[in-house]
């Protein structure tokens, strides 16, 4: 299978497509758990009526999705492991691919299911740093966080 310009094997493809699959789940799992979050005070207070929250609340987030200039995301990438970039077709690379996604989606499903407010991105940034632990250690998410977070 040739993926840009470059031969992999089968079983890099099917892990390839299961990492996006799992992407793209957190995605979704983001999606209703985020929109849950911020219509629920409008809807508590009933300044607006559910519906209405939910697909007002859907609008601006596609609008902010079309306009964003994708700092967010370039922030936390700065925080991934580099042997997890590096090493991403490799299977330890893909087994921290799918450890963080899992685990970010089992704690977003949990919190949503508890009714506990909790922030995706935070999740996803707590997932990176379990994952990232293992490989450097404390410090290393100590000045990675330093370094990418903590700048004013």
């Amino acid at each position: 299978m040739e993926l840009f310009g470059q031969t992999i094997s089968a079983s890099s493809g099917n892990f390839l497509l299961l990492a996006l699959g799992l992407a793209l789940s957190f995605e979704f799992v983001n999606g209703f758990h985020d929109t849950a979050n911020a219509v629920a005070t409008v809807i508590y207070t009933h300044s607006l009526k559910p519906w209405i929250a939910v697909i007002w609340s859907g609008c601006w987030n596609l609008i902010g999705v079309l306009t964003s200039t994708g700092a967010v995301a370039f922030g936390v990438l700065a925080l991934l492991p580099v042997e997890l970039v590096l090493n991403v077709g490799s299977g330890a690379g893909f087994a921290m691919v799918f450890a963080l996604l899992i685990s970010a989606i089992i704690w977003n499903l949990g919190t949503w299911y508890l009714g506990l407010p909790a922030s995706s991105s935070h999740t996803l940034i707590g997932a990176i740093m379990g994952v990232g632990w293992p490989i450097r250690g404390s410090p290393a998410i100590t000045s990675s966080a330093k370094a990418s977070n903590c700048r004013r």
